[in-house]
């Protein structure tokens, strides 16, 4: 079956530049519901399958040849318990200026549900701060049974929180107004959040076999502060950017709500209960 995907390099090349040239002469010429459309909609499938199969490969044979003949990869793999804390303080301190400016409009603009969010948004920064700070001059991975033990208490407290977040998006329901925000600086807001949320789900996935459990959660918390981030965005931009559909609002703020509450609570049970299997075999043992 996988090798119906990867053709000889030349067939290759030349069904996706086919595929290219059909689509635009499809689309350019209006044929959308003519028999040369229905050929090249199967086509382009098929040759968008053989490309990413072979960007794939290509990513993969890159990754491997520089780990064996890049100099920087191998300083970084030195220096990566070192460099690891470096970018998550960074990390930290964009958190924290992030928390600071949601609390200031919150203030400025008198909205009680984001003047929460700040404070919700803040106490998971200070969790993820401690988190960090108590490994110190250990290296991530190294004392696992301590590692667990704080796994634990994160999925227990986030699973807790969910329910000041379920009442945060009650608050934010129930009032009919929300912030504006002057000029671009919506935009500014947006790609931040989008940044938060792109690079979270990556870390997630990238790291969900990472050794050290304070790094895995420290990744889970990254991902509810971004999905908190992005209900707030959305309900900035409905209010900007909508028609003033308050049923429209409210459906789409609940939706999105209950969605980011199920994943948060996914994650924190999934927290507890590899913790708490691991320190019962630790203590078997």
């Amino acid at each position: 079956m996988e090798k119906n995907f990867e053709p000889n390099k030349y067939i290759g090349f030349f069904l996706i530049n086919l595929s290219i040239v059909l689509l635009i002469y499809v689309f350019a010429c209006h044929l959308e519901d003519t028999w040369l459309a229905y050929v090249s909609y199967p086509l382009s499938t098929y040759a968008l399958i053989v490309f990413c199969v072979w960007f794939y490969k290509a990513c993969r044979f890159s990754n491997q040849f520089i780990k064996k003949n890049s100099k920087l990869y191998q300083w970084y793999h030195q220096k990566e318990h070192t460099l690891t804390k470096i970018f998550l303080l960074f990390s930290l301190s964009l958190n924290f200026v992030y928390g600071i400016f949601r609390l200031w409009t919150g203030i400025f603009y008198k909205s009680e549900w984001f003047i929460t969010f700040s404070f919700y948004y803040l106490f998971l920064f200070l969790m993820k701060a401690l988190l960090i700070l108590s490994v110190k001059k250990e290296r991530f991975g190294q004392n696992l049974a301590k590692e667990y033990q704080k796994l634990k208490l994160v999925g227990i407290t986030l699973l807790i929180l969910d329910i000041v977040l379920s009442g945060m998006i009650l608050l934010i329901l129930h009032q009919k107004k929300a912030i504006t925000y002057p000029g671009s600086l919506i935009y500014a807001v947006a790609i931040y959040d989008f940044y938060l949320i792109i690079t979270a789900f990556i870390n997630v996935f990238k790291y969900r076999h990472q050794s050290s459990l304070i790094l895995t959660a420290s990744k889970f918390i990254n991902l509810t502060v971004a999905m908190i981030s992005m209900l707030s965005l959305e309900a900035s931009m409905i209010y900007q950017f909508g028609n003033e559909d308050e049923a429209f609002r409210q459906t789409m703020i609940a939706c999105t709500g209950f969605v980011i509450v199920l994943i948060n609570s996914i994650l924190a049970i999934y927290m507890i209960l590899k913790a708490h299997k691991n320190l019962k075999i630790r203590q078997v043992n």
